[in-house]
């Protein structure tokens, strides 16, 4: 279980650092090719798997395709069309987290000039200006926390589903193997 533990953190931790590197890029994530025929891996979860009736390499890569699908088919979750779709949720995530850190800058402006406007009629638009900055850089930041503070919310949400439906799937993949006689470690 350690393993598979260690495995997935390294999923996530990849996920995660892909979604943030294109954010600070600007780039979008390329959409998830068209369901293929064949996944990337038929063993995701990196799964010791020792044949019990002597199967061979090609049987056995058959056998996994075939517990793959039966996995994901019972499921209906598919461990890479999911993969794509938490990199996508982490990619909007820090592209909120980017917009919302201009909060404080964008709300400092705006309270300058309506210090200036203030600080005229009272007879010193400095000080009004440096009283508004002040004010809406404070009511700005406070925004800008609240929406990062939600996208983060939101992205351990999505790892949170991600990692509960890799464990489910993960069980039907084993037992699928174990069925068809292999060891599953």
């Amino acid at each position: 279980m350690n393993l598979n533990r260690t495995i997935l953190r390294a999923m996530l931790i990849a996920a995660i650092t892909a979604s943030v590197a294109l954010a600070v890029a600007g780039e979008k994530p390329e959409p998830a090719a068209e369901k293929s025929t064949v996944p990337p891996s038929t063993n995701p979860t990196g799964r010791v798997l020792f044949p019990g009736e002597g199967q061979g390499e090609e049987q056995q890569l058959a056998d996994q395709l075939e517990c793959y699908r039966w996995a994901s088919d019972q499921m209906k979750w598919d461990p890479y069309e999911a993969y794509d779709v938490l990199v996508e949720k982490g990619y909007a995530a820090a592209k909120t987290a980017e917009e919302a850190q201009g909060g404080l800058i964008s709300g400092a402006a705006r309270g300058a000039a309506a210090g200036v406007i203030i600080g005229a009629i009272a007879g010193d638009a400095g000080k009004g200006a440096a009283i508004g900055a002040a004010a809406g850089g404070l009511s700005g930041g406070m925004r800008s926390r609240r929406a990062r503070a939600s996208a983060q919310a939101a992205a351990d949400e999505a790892i949170g589903e991600f990692s509960r439906n890799l464990e489910k799937w993960d069980r039907n993949y084993s037992a699928c193997m174990t069925g068809k006689d292999y060891t599953v470690n």
